[in-house]
This record gives C-alpha cells, structure tokens and sequence, in this order.
C-alpha cells in the first residue's frame, strides 16, 4: 500500500490500514515505552491505550512523518505520566504502611486515608479530560511555561492558555473550589 494510501485509510479508520498500522509499529513503539519505563508490560498498555485514544480521536494525519511522530509524542507523555503516577502511589502506600505499622492512632490513618481519596478523586477527574488539556495540565503543574509547553505540544500560546484555564476550571468543578485548590498546591 503506498504511503498516501495508507495515511488516507487511517484517517478514514480503515481497519485493514489500522492493523497494518499496528503491525509495522507496535513493536517500536512497545521498545521506545518500554525504555522510558522500564517495564515490559506497562509499555505495552501504555501503547495499546496510545492506539485506542487515536482510533476514538478525531485526529487526522497529514502524512506518515506527522503520524509516527504524534505516536511517539503521546506515547513519551503516557510514560511520563505513568512512572509520575506510580511514584505518587508508592509514596502514597508507604506513608500507610508506615502509619499503621508505627503504630501511629487512628487520626493519622484516617488523615491518610482521606489523602489517599483526594488524589484518586483528582485523577478521576482529569481522565475525563481530552488528551491535551491533560498535557498542559501536568505540565503547568510542573512549572512549565505557557511558552515551552506550546512549543513542545506544537500549539499556539492561546491554545495553551485556553485548555489550561479550560482544564482548571473542569477539575475545580469536579472536586469544588477549595479541593481543587487543595490538589494544585500539593502537586506544584
């Protein structure tokens, strides 16, 4: 199948093209995920979850280049985003296990219960999110500028600012003000 071809039966959610799209790089994808998180089967979640979001998405490819790149960019930030994800619920489990094995009294347990609640909450909320918006979530959470966080996305500034303010406003709706609030402090 030449590359025209090919990119237009993608776009068009052809599934002979999808499973040959899937064929010629899954594997390359599976590695470059795997390296980033160190784990095989977490890196093929990570890229079967990648195929699944573009297949629900809207988005079309210009061509080939522009498709391989926008895999290996949403395959990049899913790693990220799973190994700060699972570092966040390790230091979660220990403070427990900590906890309860000092002994500590029921107060504590329940103060990190009640952490352990808030940040699941938060995650919920930002899975309904659009994979963007996500993205510059996490990344203004992290310190970045409106600036780099256009740059790295491939976006224009003001789409920056309007999926962040859109994204804030979504997960304060979510959670309520001062819980959102509450959310953004602990993680920036």
């Amino acid at each position: 199948m030449d590359t025209g071809r090919f990119i237009e039966s993608i776009n068009k959610k052809r599934e002979s093209a999808w499973q040959e799209m899937y064929r010629k790089y899954y594997p390359a994808m599976c590695n470059y995920a795997s390296k980033i998180v160190k784990d095989d089967i977490s890196a093929e979640d990570i890229v079967q979850d990648c195929f699944i979001k573009i297949w629900d998405s809207g988005t079309q490819f210009p061509d080939v280049p522009s498709l391989v790149g926008y895999l290996y960019r949403t395959i990049y930030t899913r790693a990220l985003n799973s190994i700060r994800d699972k570092g966040i619920a390790q230091a979660l489990y220990e403070k427990w296990g900590d906890a309860v094995l000092d002994g500590q009294d029921d107060e504590v347990i329940l103060e990190l219960a009640v952490e352990e609640d808030v940040v699941n909450k938060f995650y919920e909320a930002i899975d309904k999110l659009s994979e963007q918006q996500r993205q510059v979530l996490f990344m203004s959470m992290e310190g970045a500028k409106v600036k780099d966080i256009a740059e790295q996305l491939g976006i224009s500034e003001n789409s920056v600012k309007t999926q962040k303010k859109r994204a804030y406003a979504f997960v304060r709706n979510e959670l309520g003000e001062s819980l959102a609030m509450l959310i953004f402090i602990l993680f920036s």
